[in-house]
Order: C-alpha cells, then sequence, then structure tokens
C-alpha cells in the first residue's frame, strides 16, 4: 500500500504562490490521499510572511469547504505551521484552542541573543545575505554561539509546547554552505544534535523530512541530515514526509529522496496523520 500525504503547506494565506483550492485540486489530481495545510502563524502577533490572525476564521472556514467537497475522496486536515519565538508566539494548543486546529508543526525560524536581547532577533531562514547581516548583528559574528543559541530554542520549545510535528529541525544548516557556520564532524555540533534527539524523544513528537530547501534550490538534501537522522532513529523517534510546498509543483516533491534518506539512516517506516490519528506504513 502506498499513501501519499503532505502536512507542511503554505497557500496564499500566508508565502505560498497558490490559493488553497488550487492547491486541493492539484493534489486530488496527483493521487495524494492526505493533504494537511499549515499557514505560517505567529499568533497573536505576525512578523510579515505569517498569516495575520484576523484572516484565521476565513483561512478555516475555506479548508472545512475543502474537507467537503473532497470528502471520500480525500482527507484534507487543518493546521498551522507556529513559531516558536517567545513571549510573543509558541506552537501550543493552548494558543489555538479557539480554532481547534487537526494539528500544529512547531518551528524555528527565527534566533536571539540571550545574553544581548537589545540586539534583536535573526533568522535562519533567509537569503545568505540576510542571514550573515542577522548573524553580525545579533551575535556580533559569533557562529559557533548562533548554531548552539538555534538549538537551544528548539529544545526550549520542545520542552514547553504542546505540538504534533516539529519541523525541518536543522533548518540551520540552509546557509551553511555559503557561510561556512560549521562543520558537521565538529564535536560540539554533534552534541548539540544529540541532545535535542533527545528532547525530541521525550516530547514524543514526530520529525518530517522535509525536502522543502531541496525545492528551492538552497540545500541538496533534506532536513534533518542523515547523521541527525541516525541519531533520532536510536531513539525510536517516528518520521513523517514533508514538501514544506509554497506552490503546488513542489507539493510531492523530493518524496523518493526522503525515503532513501530514512533508509539510510535506518529506518523502515514512515508516519501519516489521519483525523483518526497516526498511522504507520513501511517505507
Amino acid at each position: 500500500m502506498n499513501i501519499l500525504a503532505n502536512y507542511h503547506t503554505h497557500s496564499t494565506f500566508c508565502d505560498g504562490n497558490n490559493s488553497l483550492q488550487e492547491i486541493a485540486k492539484f493534489a486530488y489530481e496527483n493521487g495524494v490521499n492526505y493533504l494537511g495545510f499549515s499557514s505560517h502563524s505567529a499568533y497573536p502577533a505576525t512578523t510579515g510572511c505569517e498569516m495575520h490572525p484576523e484572516k484565521f476564521s476565513q483561512y478555516k472556514e475555506d479548508i472545512f469547504q475543502l474537507k467537503s467537497q473532497y470528502k471520500d475522496k480525500m482527507e484534507i486536515l487543518f493546521g498551522f505551521e507556529a513559531d516558536f519565538l517567545p513571549p510573543l508566539s509558541f506552537p501550543d494548543y493552548s494558543y489555538y484552542e479557539k480554532h481547534n486546529p487537526d494539528y500544529l508543526i512547531g518551528s524555528v525560524h527565527f534566533v536571539w541573543n540571550q545574553d544581548a536581547i537589545e540586539n534583536g532577533t535573526m533568522t535562519v531562514d533567509d537569503e545568505t545575505g540576510k542571514v550573515q547581516e542577522g548573524l553580525e548583528k545579533v551575535f556580533a559574528g559569533d557562529k559557533k554561539k548562533m548554531v548552539q543559541t538555534y538549538f537551544a530554542h528548539q529544545r526550549e520549545m520542545l520542552k514547553s509546547c504542546d505540538f504534533d510535528i516539529i519541523g525541518h529541525i536543522d533548518l540551520v544548516r540552509k546557509r551553511n554552505k555559503p557561510l561556512n557556520l560549521f562543520s558537521e564532524d565538529d564535536s560540539w555540533y554533534k552534541k548539540e544534535l544529540l541532545a535535542t534527539a533527545k528532547e525530541i524523544a521525550k516530547a514524543g513528537v514526530v520529525v518530517e523530512i522535509n525536502t522543502g530547501g531541496m525545492a528551492r534550490g538552497a540545500t541538496t538534501s533534506p532536513y534533518p541530515s542523515v547523521d541527525f537522522l541516525k541519531i533520532l532513529r536510536k531513539f525510536d523517534v517516528p518520521i513523517v514526509f514533508s514538501s514544506d510546498a509554497h506552490s503546488v509543483e513542489n507539493l510531492l516533491y523530493g518524496f523518493d529522496v526522503a525515503a532513501n534518506h530514512a533508509k539510510l539512516a535506518g529506518y523502515s517506516e514512515r508516519q501519516y496523520l489521519t483525523l483518526d490519528g497516526w498511522k504507520t506504513l513501511n517505507i
């Protein structure tokens, strides 16, 4: 049995290029069984690419119309990719209780320096020049401290928030090649991965193998790296395939690569989410 599913999907409600209706049509025509919408959210705030809270009701209404339209054809799920940006935004069900989503993706896009809060925040999910600019402004160019802080934020999110899927857990790799932020062979970097994997296992969340960086030409392999996946496999952390699609043509991008990635790390099973909960499928 082959199940096609994607839960990390962005539309014109945030920074995606296609409407919910266009995405659902494309998904159905291409054999998708389970489609989850996950607009960016920094509720109750917004940082620019996130969906404004005023649009939440319309977003939910449109998705529920599609649920009805595709009933018995394709299961559609209502979700958010929620930013961890304390004290403003938390990927936690208590923040989204009013809207009652089917699932939440918890993600870290922004990093801040605990020793110099006045320096503001930077994002690791931007073009190379802007990441470099943020590194200089927020961390005075200290690459190691920035990377360690990124993973510390992930662990803090895992300890304090209630969500289902953790998004692109080593997104800090996105601009590593041009900026030489770290070596994946560095002992301190491996310690960050191990510490983060332990917290993921404790939290009981699912890790996505995210092909979005590949689709947009930023990386040559999915998030997380095979080495990180091998550590996660030792802790029996479950995985799900995600495209982080911002355009319909990338909705199922690189899932064959994701499968090979998982197998290299020792995985033989992946998860998929239904309205009845998580299910397991052989890779």
